[in-house]
């Protein structure tokens, strides 16, 4: 009952208070029943669209329109026969169908009149009307979705052992945690790896911006074992790397969860646990990692009005080309690289990896 107890509290304030990002962002829109609902966005909830991005390592096209809508555009959604279709993309007072953004889901059977089957997104939706809206999705499809009443949260709140009978009000607890462990898990993601190598260490990652353990997962949040879905152990990958004779090993791994600005949850993840019999002198040889990826270098100072938390100011960044776990080409350049007019002189290995940047 203590754990139940801690859970909701934790829910409570979520739902009360604005923790997930400062200022509030202008919403996406999903049509559902004949009903225009609101769409939570923010670092804990991002957009689908957002994520058709960042999942396909596509350049993401739409830039920051103002500090309520950092991702750059409105996306209007639909669900129809449990399934999630994007509608259109707005960009100040302009519509466009996804196609104009290249958009495409791999269903194309399913897509009509321009709307795209959404089938990249896995994850919560959470909306607003009079009532709280959730709908759980995976790959596209609805599989759950619970409506949620004032007198819900009340009965919530105060939700005991004898309540466990009563199925409805337990499908919508569910959701509520479901949600709660997907806002941790995406407010986590980008927290940057640390990989050390060559006598001194740096911020390690990879072309998706998340940390390059997910690849060995082809980048699908699903397949992640710590994802959302697992209400025992959940949370976001954060890792350690070491470089050893241009070779690149995976050390420790730690699950990252929680909504604080300025304290992570942290848990430990062992090696042998998801590298079965692969496992050598406490490391992991990364044979999965191949692209580019970034190193970066330079010194954390704590805020002198928030000592939690720490400001990281890069020095000089190193680029890396790897092709299955071995580093092939290596470039460090000062942080004060102008990329926009590149020096002459600059290696022609290292403008190539800029260009495919």
């Amino acid at each position: 009952m203590k754990n139940i107890r801690k859970t909701i509290l934790i829910l409570i304030v979520i739902f009360s208070s604005n923790l997930i990002h400062a200022t509030e962002q202008v919403p996406d829109y999903l049509y559902y029943k004949n009903k225009k609902l609101t769409m939570n966005t923010g670092w804990g909830h991002p957009s689908p669209l957002q994520t058709y991005y960042y999942q396909n390592n596509i350049d993401y096209p739409f830039t920051w329109l103002s500090t309520a809508n950092y991702r750059g555009h409105v996306a209007i959604w639909k669900v129809k026969d449990d399934k999630l279709f994007l509608k259109e993309i707005q960009i100040n007072k302009d519509s466009y169908k996804p196609e104009k953004y290249s958009v495409k889901s791999k269903s194309d059977s399913l897509n009509k009149n321009g709307e795209v089957f959404a089938d990249w997104f896995s994850g919560v939706i959470a909306c607003q009307s009079d009532d709280s809206y959730y709908f759980y999705v995976r790959y596209g499809e609805v599989l759950g979705t619970e409506v949620i009443t004032k007198k819900d949260y009340k009965k919530i709140e105060k939700i005991s052992e004898k309540y466990t009978s009563n199925h409805e009000l337990m499908n919508k607890y569910s959701m509520l945690i479901l949600n709660q462990n997907y806002i941790s898990y995406y407010f986590r993601l980008s927290k940057e790896d640390t990989i050390a190598g060559g006598g001194k260490g740096g911020f390690f990652v990879g072309q998706s911006g998340f940390s390059p353990i997910l690849q060995y997962y082809s980048n699908d949040h699903m397949k992640w074992p710590y994802n959302w879905e697992n209400f025992e152990k959940n949370g976001a990958p954060n890792c350690v790397w070491l470089i050893n004779d241009k070779k690149v090993f995976l050390e420790k791994i730690r699950l990252y969860s929680g909504t604080g600005f300025y304290e992570i949850a942290k848990d430990t993840v062992r090696l042998e646990t998801l590298f079965q019999g692969r496992v050598s002198d406490d490391k992991v040889f990364a044979d999965w990692l191949n692209g580019i990826y970034i190193i970066k270098y330079g010194t954390e100072n704590e805020d002198d009005l928030f000592p939690a938390y720490k400001e990281f100011t890069p020095t000089e960044f190193t680029y890396l080309r790897i092709k299955k776990g071995i580093i092939q080409e290596s470039y460090t350049i000062p942080s004060d690289f102008d990329f926009k007019n590149i020096p002459e002189d600059t290696e022609p290995g290292l403008k190539k990896i800029l260009d495919e940047l």
